[in-house]
């Protein structure tokens, strides 16, 4: 029995060369990577063979959200299927395949199953001390305390829950889930800025069109920066600068047409004719400051 689950069981129960690639063929790749993935965790069952599961466990919450744990053999390499179910979220129903990671300290125990969800590590599941913790879309930040239940645990039919997994990774849903969309990313970054975009055109009393620099945003950036909260600073910027000044208004009217964020190194805003250029990194600090410094030195 691994050290993981012999812990939470104790605590709830006591028995690139890089190519450029189009969107296409892009998206196409991922998905044939999320598909590995999942080989890589599960393995190649034979025909005929038995589900390589264990008994499992079941955990419930205050308003009917039910967690089943299902350990996957062979016990030492950690991994598992969780299904959730009651969450109202779109996590219900699906079995994914998790990792357990020991985050222990000397003072206290601390267990997240982890699986990847669009590209990134996702972990609804945690144990800190005594208490296990289920999060999920939509779900509060904290997540809700769920209780281990004896009586469902022992009705549950982990080849069952096994056998959902297998037909949910056969159909294809599984990995598209898991698989990081560029383009679907990129897309609420776009809806975002524009929004943003709109908010200070309305302010100002302007007409100016901006983008997001897609070319100069990494895939690794895409996944862990706000991407929005970066390239709106110049906006919040000119809104406010408009709301407390008419000549501001005027100003931003007639100078700018055009402003375009683009990820660097460094914090570079520049004026370029009728353009405005707002070159950000995660890096700098008091960045809406800083653009409203340079508006007020530039414009």
């Amino acid at each position: 029995m691994s050290d993981a689950w012999y812990r939470l069981g104790a605590l709830i129960s006591p028995r690139r060369m890089r190519v450029r690639l189009g969107e296409a063929e892009e998206s196409r790749v991922r998905f044939v990577v999320a598909v590995a993935v999942l080989s890589m965790v599960l393995g190649t069952l034979p025909a005929g063979a038995a589900a390589p599961v264990e008994a499992g466990k079941v955990f419930v919450g205050p308003q009917g959200e039910e967690v089943a744990l299902v350990p996957l053999t062979p016990r030492d390499q950690k991994k598992f299927l969780l299904r959730i179910q009651g969450t109202g979220s779109v996590l219900d129903g699906l079995v994914l395949p998790y990792t357990v990671k020991d985050w222990s300290s000397l003072s206290a125990s601390r267990l997240s199953y982890t699986t990847q969800w669009h590209g990134r590590n996702y972990s609804p599941l945690v144990v800190v001390g005594p208490r296990v913790e289920l999060h999920f879309p939509g779900g509060p930040g904290n997540g809700i305390a769920v209780q281990y239940d004896e009586a469902r645990s022992q009705k549950l039919k982990p080849e069952e829950v096994y056998g959902q997994h297998q037909q949910q990774t056969q159909s294809g849903q599984l990995a598209k889930l898991m698989a990081f969309d560029r383009k679907a990313e990129q897309a609420v970054h776009d809806t975002a800025f524009a929004e943003a975009l709109e908010t200070m055109n309305t302010t100002c009393g302007a007409s100016v069109a901006g983008a997001i620099d897609w070319a100069t945003v990494t895939e690794p950036q895409l996944k862990d920066v706000n991407i929005t909260r970066f390239c709106t600073f110049p906006l919040s910027a000119l809104k406010t600068m408009c709301g407390a000044s008419e000549e501001a208004r005027r100003t931003v009217k007639a100078r700018i047409q055009h402003l375009d964020c683009r990820l660097g190194t460094a914090l570079e805003p520049g004026l370029q004719g009728d353009r405005f250029v707002w070159t950000t990194s995660p890096e700098a600090s008091s960045q809406e400051k800083a653009a409203t410094r340079y508006f007020k030195k530039h414009l």
